[in-house]
């Protein structure tokens, strides 16, 4: 899973606020009941040394009635002095419980880990007058969540319904009708380029009428051609089902999940007879010390062990703070390996990948590597 999202968070000096709310059926009193939570986990916070600017920009999120209710999944924020930082629904935690942690770094390994199934998903349902974009992120055992949404009617005003006069009046319609065909094909092809661009998509889910997605298809760059997948159903026609829809999307998620894993196994298996990816705690902490960590390997279900201590920055990581009293501006401090570890990788654009439980790695982390470390 890309960590970008998240990189601008890591980046930045502590301390942080991360609050998890666990996942609750939904009622008429939830969003008091949401509230209520919040007000013990602000005590806690309170108690941990959370500065008031901190807990005042959570209170906006989730103090009073503004927090809403939550049902099948829970939420995850993240703040600091600056404000909230971070915020979004996070699966796969219902019997996790309420947490709320005060920390040098943001602490999020149990969202990330909860997203290793997801794909992010860019559908486009499409015919030959426009299309509806939806970015996705989608899992098959969870089901799709929406992120954002743009609808784009092509400016090609000729009406591209098929001709029914003979002749060459029929061939001359043909033709303009064609070409607002592609003419608004593009368009549709302008908005998916510009939302991969910030998205970036792991697949294009490419769905609606024939013709339509035949345009589209044509006129997509090579690297959108490359993650294209095409779905039999979806319409943008009124009262269309989406139930067939979502069934394909969710299939093609799932393959698309499995096969990511299974490209990551053979690469961390190549890559560590070519010095091109590492495993076990210490090799995987001298390669995200020196940045050299592309991906950061975990496995579903074995947290990475022990502490390391981390300093102003998010490369000054060690197992020993007297390694780092010379080099960083604050106090080196000892949180839990995962967390430092993922706030390294993801401070230079890295991504995390968690494979399926009874994976065997040493010490249950590998990295696969920009460039070899020699470790």
């Amino acid at each position: 899973m890309d960590l970008s999202r998240t990189r601008e968070i890591f980046e930045r000096p502590g301390p942080f606020a991360t609050v998890y709310l666990e996942a609750v059926q939904a009622g008429e009193n939830s969003a008091k009941q949401v509230e209520l939570r919040w007000r013990d986990l602000q005590k806690q916070l309170q108690q941990r040394g959370a500065d008031d600017k901190t807990i005042a920009a959570l209170d906006e999120e989730l103090g009073d009635d503004r927090a809403g209710s939550l049902t099948e999944v829970g939420r995850v924020l993240v703040a600091s002095a600056d404000g909230v930082l971070f915020d979004d629904e996070v699966e796969a935690v219902g019997a996790a419980g309420d947490v709320a942690i005060w920390s040098p770094l943001p602490e999020l390994g149990r969202y990330y880990r909860s997203q290793s199934s997801s794909v992010r998903t860019l559908l486009a349902i499409v015919d030959q007058t426009g299309g509806d974009l939806y970015e996705l992120v989608a899992a098959y055992e969870t089901g799709a969540r929406e992120l954002d949404e743009q609808h784009i009617s092509g400016s090609a005003v000729e009406n591209v319904h098929k001709a029914r006069e003979g002749g060459n009046a029929h061939k001359q319609r043909q033709r303009r009708h064609e070409k607002a065909t592609y003419q608004n094909a593009e368009e549709v092809v302008a908005g998916l380029r510009s939302a991969a661009s910030s998205f970036r998509p792991q697949v294009l889910a490419l769905a609606g009428e024939v013709q339509g997605r035949q345009a589209v298809r044509s006129k997509l760059p090579t690297e959108l051609a490359e993650i294209t997948e095409e779905l039999d159903a979806g319409s943008r026609a009124a009262g269309a089902s989406e139930t067939a829809l979502e069934d394909e999307l969710l299939r093609v998620a799932g393959t698309v999940a499995t096969g990511e894993e299974g490209r990551v196994r053979e690469q961390l298996l190549e890559g560590k007879a070519h010095a091109n990816a590492v495993e076990g705690l210490e090799p995987v902490l001298e390669a995200a010390r020196t940045g050299a960590v592309d991906t950061l390997v975990l496995v579903d279900g074995q947290e990475i062990p022990g502490e390391l201590y981390v300093g102003s920055s998010p490369e000054q990581i060690s197992t020993d703070p007297k390694n780092l009293a010379q080099l960083s501006d604050t106090e080196p401090v000892a949180r839990p390996s995962e967390q430092v570890l993922l706030r390294a990788v993801g401070a230079l654009g890295g991504s995390v990948s968690v494979l399926g439980g009874g994976t065997s790695l040493q010490d249950g982390v590998g990295a696969l590597l920009r460039f070899p470390t020699g470790s």
